[in-house]
């Protein structure tokens, strides 16, 4: 049968682009309910059949007819454009939508919904109820894509890791594939939203999207549902872009708004609030700056510079590609290169294509990361000099570069000065206050001393003692304030600061400084 020929009946008998576009609801049969929204519910037919349809089909009811957004006009012109189709174009919308094929009349002659193509086997799962047993078939939304995926685990959905971006990615090019269909015939889809997109996770990923009832044409000022958290910025105006689901008049431009958060929400990292973000930075670590850039323009608020669907499914469709072939290392970026030994350093990886990274540290120490991002960040302890390995791999490949090196500078030892022992003069019969030094230089007072005797005695018993080349500088230091501090009414007990390091520093050693010296000590003594 050529394309310009009109599609066949089940028995092969010919039948008119207009035969089957109108039927009334008592003709339908028997029927079951396996859905529906605020707004719809889905029945499935047991045994009814549209002429040029081969499959099952379920019926979608309006829960009001006469509310604003549904247009019997609209929904008869939707059905007719399928007809309309050539050949492929139709298999294409058949293949990812639930396109609507005929309307239904009730007995009243009012237009109550219409007749949808019955999703298939994988676009279902049977939901854990509480307590572990099973509930009835229930459709498979991307929401179960939208987060962690244990929540799918917990529902019994089909869980796809973070790190599938073939199955996820398949996905959206799909969705991609009927929303640029749509727009090019002048068809816009109104409330894409992550339930009304169902997917299949089998060994080649499906899509298949419900709810095309509720399209419209473009330019024709039709008001048309939106989900709440996904509204074009133009739609919702001062209200809450979290909630609002008050419909409104809709453009490709909101289809391509609500197109690139499906995008977001699907593909990055899981998080809080995700499901209800529009921050572009979200796919920061998934996108290149091409498809960085892609995704800024889109959630902008000028609707003029927003992506198309056809330019998101090229950039898709090449990621997808980067995943079918051995992963690529763009770059291997480490920070500082210069550390002193156990200070920590920054180890950022550009990669596409990956499924694995191993990261091997100098001294043979190993990071190994699943991964399904282009950035790959690590922070890890400096122990050792020289160059970082880092293993990129995945189905088809693995692939190795080496970082620039990294040096590792050992820690100094503290170093020690020696101290010259405080000369007292025996005739001096008042001793200031030397409690301050002597906890400095742990020694014990009063009867905790064992060598008992004068303060002078004790002084030359510390002297004999003390390892003065054992000193460590911060110890002088400080004895050398509490010197300073303890001459200040009896210049004659200690010699002044200055002459104190004067004979510590050995000659030809640094210069004390200059200026106001003694001054600057006293202040600092003040405020200690």
């Amino acid at each position: 049968m050529s394309e310009s020929q009109p599609p066949e009946a089940a028995d092969g008998r010919p039948v008119s682009r207009a035969a089957g576009i109108r039927v009334r609801e008592a003709d339908l049969g028997a029927r079951t309910p396996i859905g529906g929204g605020p707004a719809t519910e889905a029945l499935r037919l047991d045994s009814f059949t549209v002429p040029g349809h081969r499959g099952g089909l379920a019926f979608v009811r309006f829960r009001d007819a006469d509310a604003p957004f549904w247009n019997s006009a609209t929904l008869a012109r939707l059905v007719a454009l399928r007809w309309g189709f050539e050949a492929r174009d139709r298999a294409t919308l058949d293949g990812v939508a639930a396109w609507p094929l005929a309307v239904v009349e009730g007995d009243d002659g009012g237009v109550v919904g219409c007749l949808v193509p019955l999703a298939a086997h994988p676009f279902y799962f049977v939901p854990v109820e509480e307590g572990g047993s099973r509930g009835s078939k229930a459709p498979q939304q991307v929401k179960w894509l939208v987060g962690a995926p244990k929540r799918a685990r917990r529902a019994g959905a089909a869980v796809v890791s973070e790190r599938d971006l073939l199955t996820r990615i398949t996905v959206l090019a799909r969705v991609c594939v009927l929303v640029e269909l749509l727009h090019r015939n002048g068809v816009v889809f109104g409330d894409l939203s992550e339930r009304s997109v169902l997917f299949g996770a089998g060994e080649v990923a499906s899509a298949f999207v419900v709810g095309c009832e509720g399209a419209a044409f473009a330019g024709e000022e039709a008001l048309q549902r939106n989900s709440a958290g996904w509204a074009a910025p133009e739609a919702y105006g001062e209200a809450d872009a979290a909630l609002t689901t008050t419909p409104s008049v809709q453009t490709p431009a909101t289809d391509r708004y609500k197109l690139a958060l499906l995008i977001l929400r699907v593909l990055a990292p899981a998080g809080e609030g995700l499901e209800r973000s529009r921050d572009p930075d979200r796919v920061r670590t998934v996108f290149d700056a091409t498809g960085l850039q892609l995704m800024t323009d889109a959630l902008a608020d000028d609707a003029s510079h927003r992506p198309s669907a056809a330019d998101w499914y090229g950039y898709l469709r090449g990621v997808l590609l980067e995943n079918l072939a051995a992963p690529v290392i763009r770059s291997v970026d480490v920070s500082p290169a210069l550390v002193a030994e156990g200070d920590e350093v920054r180890l950022e990886i550009s990669v596409s294509g990956a499924q694995q990274v191993t990261i091997e540290l100098p001294g043979r120490a190993f990071i190994t990361r699943e991964v399904a991002r282009r950035v790959v960040s690590e922070r890890f302890t400096a122990r050792q000099s020289g160059r970082i390995s880092v293993r990129a791999r995945n189905a088809h490949g693995e692939v190795e570069v080496l970082s620039d090196p990294v040096r590792v500078l050992p820690v100094p030892t503290p170093g020690r000065l020696p101290m010259a022992t405080v000369e007292v003069p025996g005739s001096l019969g008042v001793l200031p206050d030397l409690a301050p030094l002597q906890a400095g230089l742990g020694i014990a007072s009063g009867a905790e001393s064992d060598a008992g005797g004068s303060p002078y005695e004790r002084m030359a018993a510390l002297r004999a003692r003390l390892d003065a080349d054992a000193m460590p500088l911060n110890d002088v230091l400080r004895i050398g304030l509490e010197a300073e501090r303890a001459s200040r009414d009896h210049a004659a007990l200690f010699p002044s600061f200055e002459k104190f390091l004067g004979e510590v520093l050995p000659p030809g050693g640094p210069a004390l400084p200059t200026g106001r010296g003694r001054n600057d000590v006293d202040a600092r003594a003040d405020d200690r």
